[in-house]
């Protein structure tokens, strides 16, 4: 009898993959720790959106609304949207991987950025495709280093717009011109997932775009502005067409109740929401000037977050990240994205943020 060879069972590009490692973590509620590696929201939702979490936990016997329909409702009438253009998924990364399930096929090709969300190349490669990275411009997507890249095997274009984890972004001027030039039979897939946090106006999330592209899907996720991480939540937008497809793919009951119920009631916290703007739009400014000042290498962010370069002349990455986790504070080392001299600070509360700029000084100092 033949032995049991695990080769024999799978898809070649499966072999590729490497497993996603997340920002690191403390034990499970270590509160002495200062997390800032996750690009989670430093605020808890008000209280009253979890009032009614304990009477759905008694319905817990009983499935959810397969459809999500009453979540997707509340969505489209906060963006102002068509219901029926809307898929739910638990968390957007789950939207991500039914999009690449649903619309490539063995062999064919997933273009992806350079320094873009590392999550895009597993799930192409999880789905029988081949993965081309288009090099970046000063660290940010290159629309035009994507279309070079295009040819007749492309299936799908991933781009996250701000791109995580550089912060860099795409003006809707730029981001249209690229659109026109992508080929109808390719799918586009405009991750949003830090969108809420713009307010620039030459910003556009994508979701007005989808009437004249009509092979545009916008990706959005309840885990940042809307401090829902850890009830995994997310939705796409897009034509009806596309959007009927990614419904016969998806999960049955992909969206559990607690999050389609409490995701209906954040989406109504509207201070809630300005003031993490407002916060968010302070510390993006202040971080990358009080980083500099201490000869490190910041960047503007249009997200939550922002990226750090150390000088490998000046100071040792190691030795800097090592010593932060000494005195308890976690930030993202971005290795595993070939980003050898960087970290990234997400923007936490400010006592943690004061936290960790007094301490990161007294280690460069």
């Amino acid at each position: 009898m033949a032995k049991f060879n695990i080769e024999d069972f799978i898809k070649p590009s499966i072999n590729q993959i490497e497993k996603y490692l997340p920002g690191k973590s403390a034990d499970f509620g270590n509160k002495d720790f200062i997390k800032l590696s996750s690009n989670e929201s430093p605020f808890t939702a008000p209280k009253r959106v979890f009032q009614k979490a304990a009477d759905l936990l008694i319905s817990s016997n009983f499935y959810p609304d397969g459809d999500s329909i009453l979540l997707k409702k509340s969505l489209a009438k906060k963006y102002k949207l068509e219901s029926k253009n809307i898929v739910c998924g638990n968390g957007s990364d789950d939207i991500l991987s039914i999009i690449a399930q649903t619309f490539s096929t063995e062999g064919c090709e997933v273009i992806c950025s350079e320094y873009g969300f590392i999550y895009y190349p597993i799930i192409a490669k999880a789905a029988g495709c081949r993965v081309i990275t288009a090099q970046s411009n000063n660290l940010g997507v290159s629309c035009e280093n994507i279309l070079e890249k295009i040819n007749n095997k492309t299936r799908i274009i991933f781009i996250a717009n701000p791109n995580n984890p550089t912060g860099t972004i795409i003006f809707k001027e730029e981001l249209i011109k690229f659109l026109k030039k992508v080929p109808k039979n390719i799918i586009v897939v405009l991750d949003g997932a830090y969108s809420e946090f713009i307010t620039d106006k030459r910003y556009t999330d994508g979701i007005d775009l989808i009437k004249d592209f009509e092979n545009l899907i916008v990706t959005r996720t309840f885990s940042k502005i809307y401090a829902l991480a850890g009830l995994r939540l997310g939705w796409a937008y897009a034509n009806k067409k596309i959007i009927e497809l990614l419904e016969k793919v998806r999960g049955p009951f992909n969206v559990n109740l607690i999050a389609q119920n409490i995701g209906m009631l954040i989406l109504k916290e509207n201070n809630f929401i300005k003031n993490s703007i407002k916060h968010n739009d302070k510390w993006r400014k202040i971080l990358p000037e009080r980083l500099n000042n201490l000869g490190l290498i910041s960047y503007e962010s249009f997200a939550n977050f922002v990226l750090v370069k150390i000088d490998k002349k000046k100071y040792s990455k190691k030795y800097i990240l090592n010593s932060l986790q000494k005195r308890k504070i976690l930030v993202r080392d971005l290795n595993n994205y070939k980003l050898f001299d960087f970290f990234r600070v997400s923007i936490g509360s400010s006592p943690n943020l004061n936290k960790f700029l007094k301490e990161i000084e007294l280690i460069v100092r």
